[in-house]
């Protein structure tokens, strides 16, 4: 089985890859409208994301990445409406600079379950091009017929990176701007400072569940932790390397589900 579907909560469903380590792995969000289903992040693309897809809806796809990194947009290629921040639109398209793709060695590490995906090779893994149909940007909608998002430019982690605004279920789709683990600013085109604005506003958007590119989803009190011990300097991922060695000792399982019994549904 090459995906797992959780329901979140009416509309929205959780994909995740299997054989891919917990702490890694993608949430791909599958939200479901009256005139399209949108799809949020697309994952590694180690087996075919948009037929498991096409088998829970009968509406037209249209796929979005929050970022261009590997972990978000290995399937984005399958699709035939690719959406994403027009800052990126060339990496996406032609996504062959090691370091701003694939984060200077995060796929050389065991991050892939063998036995899941027998054919995964670190050193030749690559994402296949997927040029853009349409660029967002920041105030753009996203109008699903029955519910709508506005998009947010959240640069900093990379910058092309999006979240997805529902201000009517307070609810953000963040990517990885913010997610429940430590964060990560250190990437080849990440921008420090750039961040620290972001997570400002995030802290102050109003938002009460946070759909994460990462981990479970949370609530606006752990959103605010996370924040606050980012800028006081701590919570903050720099070798991934050591940060993966430090996980996979610890770790008596790192392929196996992660327990979402105290997220946040919206």
């Amino acid at each position: 089985m090459p995906f797992k579907t959780f329901q979140i909560s009416d509309g929205v469903s959780l994909i995740q890859e299997t054989g891919v380590a917990n702490f890694m792995r993608c949430n791909i969000w599958h939200i479901k409208g009256r005139d399209f289903d949108l799809v949020v992040d697309t994952g590694m693309g180690l087996s075919p994301l948009k037929a498991h897809i096409v088998a829970a809806t009968e509406k037209p796809l249209k796929a979005l990445v929050t970022h261009c990194h590997f972990d978000h947009s290995g399937g984005l290629h399958e699709f035939d409406c690719r959406l994403g921040h027009r800052a990126e639109a060339d990496i996406l398209a032609n996504p062959a600079n090691e370091a701003v793709v694939y984060g200077g060695g995060w796929t050389k590490i065991e991050i892939v379950d063998p036995k899941a995906h027998p054919e995964y090779r670190p050193e030749t893994y690559s994402i296949t091009p997927a040029p853009l149909t349409g660029h967002l940007d920041e105030g753009d909608l996203i109008d699903l017929g029955d519910r709508a998002f506005q998009v947010l430019h959240l640069p900093g982690h990379s910058p092309g990176s999006i979240g997805l605004w529902d201000v009517k279920s307070k609810t953000l789709f963040s990517g990885d701007a913010v997610y429940d683990g430590e964060l990560l600013d250190g990437l080849y085109h990440s921008d420090k400072a750039i961040y620290a604005h972001t997570l400002s506003r995030i802290r102050n958007l109003g938002a009460e569940v946070f759909h994460a590119g990462h981990y479970p989803s949370f609530g606006q009190a752990q959103m605010t932790t996370l924040i606050d011990t980012y800028m006081a300097g701590n919570n903050t991922l720099s070798d991934p390397v050591a940060w993966f060695n430090d996980k996979k000792e610890k770790s008596t399982d790192m392929f196996a589900d992660q327990d979402w019994s105290g997220a946040a549904h919206g």
